[in-house]
């Protein structure tokens, strides 16, 4: 079974070099696509160092080179040249999968560990339904037993639930498929035709929200995904956000947070964004209290800070990303 795996490295060549690994310990005809968002260190180089050790033919290209790759290219490393953003890597990523003759595409976060043929059975079960739109593994928290997720639920006003999260992971093998209206977007399988029909990820926001944005668009239509139990990730949870983030817990939550706020807005409208806001914001104070991500004594100019830029920004831009988490903004 042929089919790209996209996978957006950034200044995380060591996650990168064992996600893939982990892919080529399988019997699989995949073609990983590696797109280095400009990375600040040497990444590129020690993937390909990396992979060059074990024997696996890879190819370096420029990142709007619209090519096919050589033929028995395992891996495709596209040099981003400088930090996209997480939706705009993986965009670059799906036009070389698409470039490529890829039919279907597997979005895959770098700080992941793929269980064997984890990645053949959801792209199988994709390709045997034409009416499903995504399929996705069992995520597991990464050396240990539990589940991360099988997905989960989302209403309209943005509200969401895991399936078994946290259960021990037998329980989710035991229940095959689980259907569900939500997925992050650490590991999903799409068709390359319809998700570059879409549009692929919104880039409105730097980093994150892109796959809740895309939770919702496919509630509005209709659209179904499936979770395949039987494929199982391993996800070294909050890594890729850690290191985007710098480790500024507070920086991150304001983050996550303002994509959330501006999102909504855009699809509500003011009025309803305003009744929303009102309803959500104390369900925010007491996950921000819980958490200690803000200090108690400054959850109220937080939440203020918040909801003022909210409401005047229509997208998060990379500046405005970096102006959070130097503390600028």
């Amino acid at each position: 079974m042929s089919y790209a795996v996209v996978i957006v490295n950034w200044n995380g060549a060591e996650d990168t070099l064992a996600c893939l690994y982990s892919i080529f310990d399988g019997a699989n005809d995949a073609l990983a696509i590696v797109v280095d968002n400009g990375s600040a260190d040497d990444s590129l180089a020690r993937i390909a160092a990396g992979l060059a050790s074990r024997g696996i033919a890879f190819e370096r290209c420029a990142a709007r080179s619209g090519r096919a790759p050589v033929p028995g290219t395992r891996v495709l490393l596209v040099a981003a040249g400088e930090n996209l953003g997480f939706a705009a890597g993986c965009n670059l990523g799906l036009r070389a999968a698409s470039a490529a003759g890829s039919e279907h595409v597997v979005f895959l976060n770098n700080d992941t560990v793929v269980e064997a043929d984890a990645l053949d059975l959801i792209v199988g079960r994709l390709a045997a339904d034409p009416g499903c739109f995504a399929t996705l593994p069992m995520l597991t928290v990464y050396g240990t037993d539990h589940i991360w997720n099988c997905g989960g639920e989302v209403s309209p006003l943005g509200l969401r639930r895991y399936h078994l999260a946290g259960r021990p992971r037998a329980q989710g093998a035991a229940r095959g498929e689980i259907r569900c209206s939500f997925f992050t977007g650490c590991c999903f399988a799409v068709s390359v035709a319809a998700f570059r029909a879409r549009g692929g990820f919104s880039e409105r926001f730097f980093f994150g929200e892109e796959d809740f944005e895309l939770a919702l668009w496919m509630r509005e239509h209709g659209l179904a995904s499936v979770c395949v139990t039987a494929a199982v990730v391993q996800h070294k949870v909050s890594a890729s956000f850690d290191s985007a983030a710098g480790g500024r817990a507070a920086a991150r939550v304001f983050i996550y947070y303002l994509n959330r706020f501006i999102h909504m807005r855009l699809r509500f409208g003011l009025a309803r964004w305003c009744l929303w806001s009102a309803a959500y914001l104390p369900y925010v104070a007491v996950l921000l209290w819980r958490s200690g991500a803000v200090p108690a004594a400054g959850v109220p100019s937080f939440l203020c800070r918040l909801l003022s830029r909210a409401r005047a920004m229509d997208r998060v831009t990379r500046s405005d990303f970096e102006a959070v988490m130097a503390g600028r903004a």
